[in-house]
């Protein structure tokens, strides 16, 4: 990790502590700068994963495969960043996509000290929350009608109606337009924007052909596609210290995979943090060896997770499915 992202999330744990959260794990492989997390959070009893990165771009490689293991999992992330494509992170908002938060450094220490954020951007427009309950007190206080308010302020009765209601969140515009109706009243309407928790997950189908999309270890394809093909949900990754990752019968599978060109610090770094990432998130911890690697790094790899040799579990794909599927969770 760079030394200005240690120093970042240095300084975040510290405050952090003061939030009702903590990091609970911080992630040492890949060596190299290009990783995908640098820390996982729980806050709440959730777990939230954290990326630090002084720019970053949405079609990057790191970005994706971010955005690929959040869905996938389920896990929302932030991405505390001074800069995103070409444009700088503004202060005192979250810009979503997706599951992933982006925020400025300021934004999150300032939020975990206590200070709020009102104003999240999504597909470049800025939105407020609002406490529906409260707008319409707030109307009938007033001695407005919803006719007369939504005349007042511009919009449809139906659209007034929606945020009573709750079930859309109001542009920045518009609640401008509701300030200058109600003055410093309007503030108790909107409500904070939670960092950690608040998204915006569209439920379209982006799954696709596992070959046609991995541009990455040959072997890793032909394993991540025997299992699709048994059903089974799976996913591969390059930046973090799992390769792959399944959902079977409820359950997560970590899986590491430990190549024939490791040494014995890289094998065991990748197999360790395989162990605690699976930890963290209540999952089982796997490492899979190809079938020259060393017979001492095997036996450095057996206490980070269960062990299984490459073409075995090629040539009896049906039986490691059943074997982890009996496994309980850590």
């Amino acid at each position: 990790m760079p030394e200005e992202s240690r120093t970042t999330v240095e300084n975040i744990e510290k405050s952090l502590q003061l939030f009702n959260a903590q990091i609970v794990h911080k992630l040492g492989f890949p060596l190299s700068e290009k990783r995908t997390l640098d820390c996982i959070i729980k806050k709440d009893n959730e777990i939230v994963f954290m990326k630090v990165s002084k720019r970053t771009y949405t079609k990057h490689f790191v970005f994706k495969e971010l955005k690929k293991l959040t869905e996938f999992l389920k896990i929302n992330a932030v991405l505390i960043a001074d800069r995103i494509n070409d444009r700088e992170v503004e202060e005192g908002v979250l810009h979503i996509r997706d599951r992933i938060g982006i925020v400025q450094p300021k934004t999150v220490k300032d939020f975990v000290k206590g200070d709020k954020v009102y104003i999240y951007e999504f597909k470049g427009m800025y939105y407020v929350k609002i406490d529906g309950k409260k707008l319409r007190e707030l109307r009938i206080k007033k001695g407005y009608g919803l006719h007369e308010l939504a005349n007042a302020v511009g919009i449809s009765v139906k659209a007034l109606q929606k945020y009573e209601d709750e079930a859309i969140d109001m542009s920045v515009e518009k609640a401008y337009r509701f300030i200058e109706i109600f003055n410093n009243e309007f503030e108790q309407v909107i409500k904070e924007v939670d960092i950690f928790r608040d998204r915006i997950v569209e439920n379209i189908d982006k799954r696709r052909e596992i070959v046609n999309d991995f541009r990455g270890n040959q072997e890793k394809i032909i394993l991540v596609d025997k299992l699709v093909k048994q059903g089974v949900e799976a996913e591969f990754f390059d930046y973090i210290p799992s390769d792959i990752i399944l959902s079977i019968d409820k359950k997560k599978v970590f899986i590491s995979i430990i190549d024939r060109d490791m040494d014995n610090t890289t094998a065991l770094s990748k197999s360790y943090e395989n162990k605690h990432v699976s930890q963290v998130l209540n999952g089982i911890a796997v490492n899979i060896v190809k079938d020259d690697v060393p017979g001492s790094i095997i036996r450095g790899v057996e206490s980070c997770g269960i062990v299984y040799k490459y073409n075995d579990i090629i040539n009896n794909i049906k039986t490691f499915k059943k074997e982890i599927e009996g496994e309980k969770t850590l």
